[in-house]
């Protein structure tokens, strides 16, 4: 046990300050083998304690949010820390700044428990270390999971931490919240590097700097980890007006299906999930005045009328966002996942920041839980040679593809890409590699021993028949190959020469005309494909509409699903129309569905059971609502769906 004697500060001031004339010093702190060096201003420090050899042990600092502790020392309060030695230097005027090396976080638990849960933060203390390039941070705080699929599927959890007071992080400007990304599925780790990097580049706003550090909770190492900015309102993030600006995100995770009452609805037009991410607490009737404020920009893209979107919405944005999908082939636009937009009071629908990539470079999905599969094909598309027509290997929602049925537009798509087609991949490679290096450089450092971070990941979590520098040369081809295969395919978009349609307003209510009533067979054993597809003709339904039948077509149709008591229901299928309805006919989650109704055809739609969830003789009747926008009319088509065969867990 050290035996402490004080000195007091105006002691210890007067011996320092008639050496040095400046007020900030550095302070190398060596605690049970850590060394930090961070700065301190002493005009905030209260006193220092000394042991008998007269170094100093122990700070107290003054009760200032810009002051920080060294980690994982002892301490009386947050203000104070005890250390086995801490000495003085001048304070480095300029720090190195190389923002590619591998940092290190370490982060403990007031429980010393381990991050169970994605809800509920843990106290923590959390210490980076800076490497020399940045000054070292140490600050109490709270850690918890985050993420969808990343924190259920994978052994190697993404956490997001928050800071009690505002700090900076590596060089990124103050703020309280960061994410730590894991990037377990990708053993590149450089796919949200590399469109980070590009995104950035191409003028995608608010989009995330790159940091890495290596990750220890409790003294556990947990692998190498990139350090990202929250995607959220503040001076430093997303720049608009906290209490009058939008930001949204479209992402199905997020949505009323999957995460219900959350700030969430699905859009009036285009039938997307979306959620508020601000304002964070809204009443109903905020929440529907925001949904149709949206419609009004989805009804302009809609009619595909060139002028109205450009007074509603950033097209270069919207453009640029889609471009970069395509590029790396991420198939969530599908979906859609984590498509961030904002708008600032008074302004436009902007697109950005950009976020989560590591289902793009043609990613297995066939094997999702387990595998790390990318790069087998570059000859995909999303949007396909004609995206007005979706002719690619995944149908997006028409709101990402109907202005390509605008001449203007599509020229000013083609503009905008052959302004970066040059150097979207050797420029942004470029900048990209200096990460993978990082990874390369030999550490001493960390508990690990003289290995490279890379090294340390790959021991961490090993990846059977993976390896890092494999997967880069990989990646780095497929990117080279698909730069070259849709430069051609982009250059022969069609240009049509209609520059777009009236806009019609999204009727409110509509008054049902009639109903179409339609009973099929499905067979228990044919599960979710059926050689059985529910029908409509257009002669039928015009009449009741009292509408000629060449008319009715997407501009002016809709087909929605509507819940048992006749409230519209949520699109959970994966086609542009329909739903999976439960055991009530309410729409549901496909793991909840008993039948299901889709297709990117208003007339004629496959349908298909969940084979966990049905029994053979059960009867379920759903339906599905015609809109004609023009007229405000509706007509309901009911189809009732008997199962034929076993079903249950016998599964006969």
């Amino acid at each position: 046990m050290r035996r402490f004697f004080f000195l007091s500060v105006c002691l210890f001031f007067s011996c320092v300050l008639c050496l040095r004339a400046q007020d900030w010093y550095q302070v190398h702190v060596d605690y049970d083998g850590h060394e930090w060096l961070f700065p301190v201003n002493f005009q905030h420090v209260s006193f220092m304690d000394f042991n008998e050899d007269n170094s100093a042990v122990k700070m107290h600092l003054a009760d200032d949010e810009n002051i920080v502790i060294p980690f994982n020392v002892e301490a009386s309060s947050k203000w104070d820390a005890v250390s086995n030695g801490i000495t003085l230097s001048d304070e480095l005027s300029q720090w190195g700044k190389n923002k590619h090396k591998v940092f290190a976080i370490y982060i403990t638990t007031d429980d010393g428990s381990d991050i169970d849960s994605k809800e509920v933060y843990k106290h923590c203390h959390i210490s980076v270390d800076g490497m020399g390039e940045y000054p070292d941070n140490s600050l109490p705080g709270q850690i918890r999971g985050r993420g969808n699929s990343t924190w259920e599927w994978y052994q190697k959890k993404p956490y997001r931490i928050k800071f009690d007071t505002s700090s900076k992080m590596l060089g990124i400007s103050k703020n309280k919240d960061w994410v730590l990304l894991a990037n377990y599925r990708d053993v590149t780790k450089m796919m949200n590097v590399y469109t980070n990097i590009t995104a950035d580049w191409m003028g995608i706003p608010f989009t995330t700097p790159v940091r890495f550090a290596e990750l220890f909770v409790n003294g556990e190492y947990k692998g190498v980890y990139q350090v990202a900015e929250q995607v959220e309102v503040g001076g430093n993030r997303v720049q608009i007006n906290e209490n009058e600006g939008l930001l949204l995100t479209l992402d199905v995770d997020d949505g009323p299906e999957l995460n219900p009452g959350d700030n969430n609805f699905s859009t009036k037009v285009y039938g997307m999930p979306m959620q508020v991410k601000n304002p964070k607490s809204l009443t109903q009737e905020q929440l529907d005045e925001v949904r149709a404020e949206f419609a009004v920009l989805e009804s302009a893209i809609k009619a595909r009328n060139y002028d109205i979107v450009d007074s509603l919405m950033d097209i270069d944005s919207y453009i640029r966002i889609i471009q970069l999908q395509e590029f790396v082939y991420n198939v969530e636009l599908s979906a859609p996942r984590s498509i961030f937009l904002f708008r600032d009071k008074d302004g436009k629908f902007t697109f950005g920041p950009a976020w989560d990539w590591d289902a793009g470079f043609d990613f297995d999905w066939s094997n999702m839980y387990t595998g790390h599969t990318y790069f087998a094909d570059y000859r995909e598309t999303i949007l396909g040679t004609r995206p007005y027509d979706r002719n690619g290997n995944y149908q997006c929602p028409r709101f990402f593809t109907d202005m390509f049925g605008n001449g203007r537009f599509v020229r000013r798509y083609k503009e905008l890409w052959n302004a970066v087609s040059d150097s979207i991949y050797i420029r942004n490679w470029n900048e990209t590699q200096p990460y993978i290096d990082a990874l390369h450089e030999l550490q001493a450092k960390q508990p690990q021993g003289y290995t490279t971070p890379a090294t340390r990941e790959s021991t961490r979590w090993p990846i059977r028949g993976f390896d890092f520098d494999t997967e880069i040369g990989k990646m780095k081809k497929w990117l080279q190959n698909r730069l070259k295969y849709l430069n051609p395919i982009i250059a022969a978009y069609p240009e049509p020469e209609d520059e777009g349609g009236e806009v019609i307003v999204i009727p409110d209510e509509y008054t049902l005309v009639g109903t179409i009533e339609k009973s099929y067979t499905l067979q228990y054993s044919g599960g979710y494909k059926q050689d059985v597809s529910v029908t409509v003709s257009r002669d039928e339904l015009a009449k009741l509409l009292d509408v000629e039948p060449g008319t009715l077509d997407e501009t002016t149709l809709d087909l929605v699903p509507l819940n048992a008591d006749g409230t519209e229901g949520n699109n959970t299928a994966a086609k542009e129309y329909g739903a999976w309805f439960d055991d009530d006919g309410n729409t549901n989650a496909w793991a909840q569905g008993h039948v299901y109704i889709e297709s990117d055809d208003l007339f004629s739609l496959a349908c298909g059971c969940h084979p966990d969830n049905c029994w053979g003789g059960d009867e379920h009747t759903v339906t599905m609502q015609y809109r004609h926008l023009p007229s405000a009319k509706a007509v309901n088509l009911q189809a009732t769906f008997t199962i034929e065969g076993g079903g249950g867990w016998w599964g006969w």
